[in-house]
């Protein structure tokens, strides 16, 4: 057999070599991805914290004359609100389209929020020093978000889902309470008893949540319908309300208070009802 003759054979060999040790050493990756079943309803519970939310008002104005309470000083102020656990139920349904690792939900979520914080008038520390009073009162602003009934949320999540695992981002529809207030005492010589101002406001406020998180199908026996969740989300508080009240004198006053957003992360377990399809 000639060089050219042996060259064209091998060449005609090459391709079945080539098939021939790919199929002993690639191993062969199945599409779609192997996946736990993660179609069902399920329910299941969670704690976590909620912080990082700031509220910002202005010194309260008379409803009549526009004057202000600590006239003539209206600087606005600002203070953050406090963290606050978190804790509750959920309850959802998934579907996972057939022949795909792709997951999607419908989801709701009730739990316990109780965010509260105050901040001092500012504007109180100048008028106290235009007239000589030497000890300031200490006049509040006051927030709380969530303390009459918590927090709701009702929404829908997509997932993306490679055996027991479940990644997913989420997106939902926020209810809660937010109240604000304010109390302040001046010091006046020609006047006494001492004025007094109240104000108070409590709104129901509708807003969203969006974030993501991952599910984990517990490996073991007796538990392959619980999974272990971990999930963050952002809850997009931009609410600006007015609060009103009055004063010792009779008068009526309002402050403007803006609360902005939350952030949240909480571990929880689910427990998915096998064979209850819709």
């Amino acid at each position: 057999m000639n060089k050219s003759t042996l060259f064209v054979a091998l060449l005609a060999a090459a391709p079945l070599s080539l098939a021939y040790a790919a199929n002993i050493s690639a191993p062969q990756l199945p599409w779609p991805p192997q996946t736990r079943d993660w179609e069902g309803f399920y329910v299941g519970g969670f704690v976590g914290g909620a912080s990082g939310a700031q509220a910002h008002t202005t010194e309260p104005i008379r409803l009549d004359n526009f004057n202000f309470w600590f006239r003539p000083f209206s600087s606005p102020y600002g203070y953050g609100v406090g963290a606050s656990p978190i804790g509750g139920l959920t309850v959802g349904y998934n579907l996972q389209l057939p022949q795909m690792p792709l997951v999607l939900g419908i989801e709701g979520e009730y739990g316990y929020l109780g965010e509260y914080g105050s901040g001092r008038d500012v504007n109180q520390l100048y008028y106290s020093a235009l007239i000589g009073d030497v000890v300031s009162e200490g006049s509040r602003h006051r927030t709380s978000v969530g303390s009459h009934y918590g927090y709701g949320l009702i929404g829908g999540r997509v997932g993306y889902a490679v055996d027991n695992l479940l990644i997913y981002v989420k997106a939902a529809a926020l209810f809660t309470t937010i109240d604000t207030s304010y109390f302040a005492v001046k010091k006046e010589d020609v006047i006494s008893p001492l004025p007094h101002l109240s104000t108070d406001s409590a709104v129901n406020e509708l807003s969203f949540a969006v974030g993501g998180g991952v599910e984990y199908a517990l490996p073991i026996r007796g538990w392959k319908n619980v999974s272990l969740k971990l999930e963050y989300l952002y809850l997009a508080i931009a609410n600006t309300q007015s609060s009103y009240g009055y004063c010792s004198c009779n008068f009526r006053w309002t402050t403007s208070d803006t609360i902005s957003g939350i952030h949240s992360a909480k571990i929880g377990l689910n427990y998915r009802f096998s064979g209850i399809h819709l």
